[in-house]
């Protein structure tokens, strides 16, 4: 079984190197914290030149170095880099296993075919088309292709660079016992505990007895040697890959209009792109499934690959292909279910921003849609509620029509209690007289469905108009058994109950 071990050295040097470019030209050092007594915790080559080290405190480290370019890498910002390595690493193999920062481990099981060899050493392909996605993302380290996963990581860290294929197990032992301890992360007190013995590579420490390794350096420094002598099993711990998301919607009637099928499908694209952008990625092809019923019963699935032109997060853009697909080729059948799934990579900063800053509502294109209706229906089709001085509800609001649409603006919530709104009749409703042989909680106002009247709060008195019709009016709030709340008066010039409104 292949197994293959990726390593890039001074991975959050690296991080820096790929948000700066211009620096590799520099010393670059990643310190803890953006003061003069913070840690030094990487230093690249050229501040190790100039007696940088790692544990210095930032200000000696400029004394020594004037122009040293310092960072500091968080820890989500390592995370971050290293789920897209491996999202990126899972195209080459379903079996991931990260390590420490910058190192980590693919399972080469039955990917010969995947990528054949021709005359070259088995694992080359794999291990060269590993390397050129790492050169893509613009990273630089060893891979090392061969059958263990302490040897793989050993030979890595000693090479650096480049790609190593190990032809069999004997090339492998040979080469992993030359690698000095001085590559590997081990104690220092071990290291040096074994440079008094004269042990300083590997293989110098496999030929020591192991039961006295245990006894005098305890249990971490045997479990070393007996990875190094091969007498351990340390097998891969894989991470599952991402999954890919998907969304899908079923339709309660099935449906063949075109227009119809594409705002149905506008919900899910947005919410995979909402879940795209949350993971940092863009869609480079968008993939459409339509679920078809047939007069005969049978159903079929009908798949689209749409490709924009660039890598999107843009929903309009990927509308109007869909549109432009299903219009030139319309389904078969009628659609019950539809589900949009992506291909992806890493979305660039400017597509994160320019989704980020998109609002949910798009206030100019709710203008472009009132206007067309205003212009097919007359100017009297769209309106607003608007509050105006009269003494009753019915006389307390009134309509115009609406010129634009302009942002809500609620106010703040004052606690967790969510405010009753009344839903008003324009004409209040006038109700079925109330028998006098049934009582108020058996008083049916809104049909079964709703249930009867189980209590009545009020009355709630409003009269006036004497100056010109006087009125009369007792207001009550009936709760009915479902859990609805109308809100009804009693008429006393007509002598009848109406209906008012509703409280919600």
């Amino acid at each position: 079984m292949r197994v293959a071990c990726l390593d890039l050295p001074a991975f959050p040097l690296q991080l820096v190197w790929r948000h700066e470019p211009a620096w590799r030209a520099h010393p670059v050092v990643v310190i803890d914290s953006d003061r003069p007594q913070g840690e030094v915790l990487w230093a690249c080559e050229r501040a190790r030149r100039a007696g940088v080290l790692v544990g210095q405190r930032y200000a000696h480290a400029l004394s020594l170095c004037a122009g040293l370019r310092a960072r500091v890498v968080p820890g989500e910002q390592i995370e971050e880099a290293t789920a897209e390595l491996r999202a990126v690493l899972h195209r080459f193999s379903p079996r991931v296993e990260p390590g420490e920062p910058g190192t980590l481990w693919l399972d080469g099981d039955g990917l010969g075919r995947v990528f054949p060899d021709g005359r070259g050493p088995e694992g080359s392909a794999w291990g060269m088309a590993i390397a050129q996605a790492l050169t893509d993302l613009d990273y630089r380290g060893a891979i090392v292709v061969g059958f263990s996963r302490f040897a793989t990581y050993a030979i890595a860290r000693a090479t650096r660079r480049g790609v190593t294929v190990l032809a069999s197990d004997a090339d492998e032992r040979a080469m992993a016992s030359a690698v000095p301890l001085g590559r590997l992360d081990i104690a220092p007190k071990l290291r040096e505990a074994l440079a008094r013995l004269g042990v300083t590579d590997v293989g110098g420490m496999v030929r020591l007895p192991g039961g006295g390794i245990l006894e005098r350096f305890g249990r971490d420094a045997h479990r070393l040697y007996q990875l190094a002598a091969g007498e351990r099993w340390d097998p891969l711990v894989p991470v599952a890959p991402p999954e890919a998301p998907d969304e899908r919607v079923l339709l309660d009637d099935e449906d063949d209009d075109v227009e119809r099928l594409v705002f149905i499908a506008k919900a899910p694209i947005d919410r995979l792109l909402e879940r795209l952008a949350a993971r940092g990625r863009a869609l480079t092809a968008l993939h459409l499934e339509l679920s078809l019923k047939h007069a005969v019963g049978k159903v079929t699935l009908r798949a689209d690959c749409i490709k924009p032109a660039t890598p999107t997060l843009d929903a309009r853009t990927l509308l109007r292909l869909v549109h432009l697909r299903l219009t030139n080729m319309p389904p078969a059948a009628p659609v019950n279910a539809v589900r949009v799934w992506a291909d992806d990579l890493a979305a660039t900063r400017e597509q994160l921003a320019l989704f980020a800053q998109k609002p949910r509502r798009d206030l100019r294109a709710a203008d472009e849609a009132v206007a067309h209706l205003r212009a097919e229906l007359g100017d009297d089709a769209i309106v607003r509620a608007v509050l105006r001085d009269g003494h009753l509800p019915e006389a307390s609001f009134g309509w115009e029509r609406l010129g634009r649409v302009v942002a809500a603006a609620p106010p703040a919530e004052r606690g967790a209690v969510r405010p009753l709104v009344r839903r008003v009749f324009t004409r209040p409703q006038q109700l079925p007289s109330q028998s006098r042989f049934v009582r108020d909680d058996g008083w049916l106002l809104s049909g079964l469905e709703q249930g009867a009247v189980v209590r009545i709060l009020g009355p709630y008195v409003v009269s006036g108009g004497w100056w010109a019709h006087e009125l009369a009016r007792e207001y009550h709030f009936a709760e009915l058994r479902r859990g609805d709340c109308l809100w009804v008066y009693y008429d006393r010039n007509r002598r009848r109950w109406f209906w008012q409104g509703a409280v919600e």
